[in-house]
């Protein structure tokens, strides 16, 4: 009789440190798939944060890069315009990206400006026929507006041919009608810029047509892919404007400096050990003799516009348009330059 009940006991005590067992185990493995849970979808591995951050600073280096280049092309566009101005190859200056970069400001401050306030017109007016539109009466003319647009842009885009391949008979009969200057090489890209952004407010109508009519949308994929496509057209016509407009701005500027009698220009004195044949006006020349050492010959009148790394390019304080020359001189021994004050 006694024996029994402490057998029951025992078996009791064995039922219960293997019951303390299991849920111990099971414990362990609930904190280790809540550890796994924790650092599954929350926390990736470090593979994948590096990749997602690589692919978060591509969308903002690439475009960066983009806009970089094309600051480049049209400073190195300004320039080139400027320095042909006056006969000297910009290939010779060996000039920076830094340097083709610092004008970029010069060359497109008045541009960008008149054409913010063009976005602004544009935009103002895209609004009130919007708001036009979205009058009771006027709903049945959603689809008819979105047409018209569409034809509108599809025509000013056509113009897009002759204004970019400019053959003889679009340059004698149309462009001959504009103002030679900025106008004539602004505002035909302008106008293919237009009919982009019609073309675009043409597919935005489209939409709200259709939304209004209570019509389910058809087709979103291609009409995404026609506004991506517009939207480029849109941006290579700005560029190019802009472009065109850097190439006359720097030959203008050019002109302005030298009617100024470019002033900030750094004026030299030129020493020579043989006489310089030039034909440069208002040069004062003078022989020196034995006193002048061996550079016998100065030449006192010329600015420095620009250094190559084996040239000089001399032009005169004084402009005799349209006779100017630029002089280059070589860069050795047999030249000794000066800065004046």
């Amino acid at each position: 009789m006694t024996e029994r009940p402490a057998r029951d006991r025992g078996a009791a005590r064995r039922i219960r440190r293997q019951a303390a067992r299991a849920g111990a185990a099971r414990g362990a493995g609930e904190a280790g798939g809540g550890a796994e849970a924790v650092a599954g979808p929350e926390a990736a591995p470090p593979e994948d944060r590096t990749r997602a951050f690589l692919e978060k600073a591509a969308y903002v280096v690439a475009p960066g890069s983009v806009i970089v280049g094309l600051l480049y092309y049209i400073g190195r566009t300004y320039t080139t315009s400027y320095y042909v101005h006056f006969g000297i190859p910009t290939t010779d200056l060996e000039l920076s990206r830094e340097s083709y970069l610092a004008v970029v400001p010069t060359a497109l401050f008045l541009p960008l400006w008149v054409l913010l306030w063009c976005v602004l017109v544009v935009l103002a007016v895209f609004g009130l026929v919007l708001h036009w539109l979205a009058r009771p009466r006027e709903k049945p003319l959603w689809q008819l507006a979105a047409v018209t647009c569409a034809l509108a842009g599809g025509l000013l885009l056509l113009l897009g041919f002759p204004v970019f391949t400019e053959p003889s008979w679009w340059t004698r009969g149309v462009l001959s009608l504009l103002e030679a200057g900025w106008p004539r090489v602004v505002i035909p890209p302008l106008v293919v810029a237009l009919g982009a952004a019609l073309a675009l407010f043409a597919l935005r109508l489209h939409r709200i047509g259709r939304r209004e009519r209570g019509a389910p949308p058809v087709g979103l994929r291609i009409q995404r892919l026609a506004g991506a496509v517009l939207i480029g057209l849109l941006t290579m016509s700005l560029f190019f404007s802009l472009a065109r407009y850097a190439d006359e701005a720097g030959d203008d500027q050019a002109a302005l400096d030298a009617e100024a009698g470019f002033g900030g220009r750094v004026r030299v004195l030129i020493n020579s050990r043989s006489p310089i044949t030039h034909d440069a006006h208002g040069i004062e020349a003078k022989d020196l003799g034995d006193t002048g050492g061996p550079y016998r010959y100065q030449y006192r009148g010329f600015i420095l516009l620009a250094k190559s790394s084996a040239r000089y390019y001399l032009v005169s304080h004084e402009r005799l348009w349209p006779k100017d020359v630029t002089v280059a001189l070589p860069d050795n021994e047999d030249i000794r330059i000066e800065t004046l004050g």
